[in-house]
């Protein structure tokens, strides 16, 4: 059940805006060594953050697309009926 779960939020994620955290991750890559300044010790200390931040920030913007239909037909409530740890259902998400 947890394989159906993930093929379908795979199929779900290609769909519509899926360029989304693609294009800020790179927006916020390409814009960071502006915002702090052209010193190549502080750029290659801090540039490692900056892109974990970048990447986990972007990973945020498709979670409410992908819960918010579940939700709102009651999917989750189903499949935690059926006795799917909420768990295993996040880590499918």
């Amino acid at each position: 059940m947890i394989a159906t779960l993930i093929a379908r939020d795979v199929r779900r994620g290609f769909t519509g805006a899926a360029w989304l955290p693609i294009a800020f991750f790179l927006l916020v890559a390409t814009l960071a060594p502006f915002a702090i300044g052209p010193d190549a010790r502080l750029l290659s200390r801090i540039g490692p953050g900056v892109l974990w931040i970048a990447a986990l920030t972007a990973a945020l913007l498709p979670v409410e697309r992908l819960i918010e239909p579940d939700r709102s037909d009651g999917m989750l409530d189903q499949l935690t009926i059926h006795g799917l740890a909420e768990e295993s259902v996040a880590f499918a998400k």
